[in-house]
């Protein structure tokens, strides 16, 4: 069972319009199963909302979402099906995903007080510090990603992600 509701939400399309977004979500929310959403972790808003307003004020761009994607990805086919976690899971994978993709990508990166500030509390720079580690440690450190495997990214999920080959060309060498 995915670990939030996230689909069924009219977002703007200020950032890249609702299908980059809910594919972000899904793709958070299906890594592994997690716990029920309990008291501890009440506040924390719907994983859609979270998505639209950390990328929207982070301005992180498509091209960092995608390489986000697939780390995300390459996370999914690593665990093991047994994997668990816990409600907040997908929220801290996704904000792993795009702060590891935004310090490969550029030297101008997202800074990872920026993302604690930017959560507005509810993960502070000790957990975002915390965040990453693990991230890049299920990864094994493999974060090269070329235009091929972003083209063949998009390529594969060109229905649901409703864009186009036609940004991807000045963003990756």
């Amino acid at each position: 069972m995915p670990c939030s509701v996230i689909r069924n939400d009219n977002c703007d399309s200020a950032f890249g319009g609702d299908a980059l977004m809910s594919f972000t979500a899904g793709s958070c929310d299906s890594v592994l199963q997690c716990s029920q959403r309990s008291l501890k972790n009440a506040s924390l808003p719907n994983l859609l909302h979270f998505i639209r307003d950390i990328t929207n004020r982070s301005k992180v761009s498509k091209i960092t979402m995608v390489v986000g994607l697939i780390y995300v990805n390459r996370l999914k086919k690593t665990l093991p099906s047994t994997a668990r976690g816990d409600f907040d899971t997908p929220y801290k994978i996704f904000l792993s995903a795009i702060l590891v993709a935004s310090k490969y990508l550029s030297d101008q990166s997202l800074q990872n007080k920026t993302i604690a500030d930017i959560t507005d509390g509810l993960y502070t720079v000790k957990d975002v510090n915390t965040m990453e580690r693990s991230f890049l440690g299920l990864l094994k450190y493999d974060l090269w990603v070329d235009r091929n495997e972003v083209e063949d990214f998009l390529d594969q999920h060109r229905v649901e992600l409703e864009i186009n080959f036609d940004w991807t060309h000045n963003n990756m060498a």
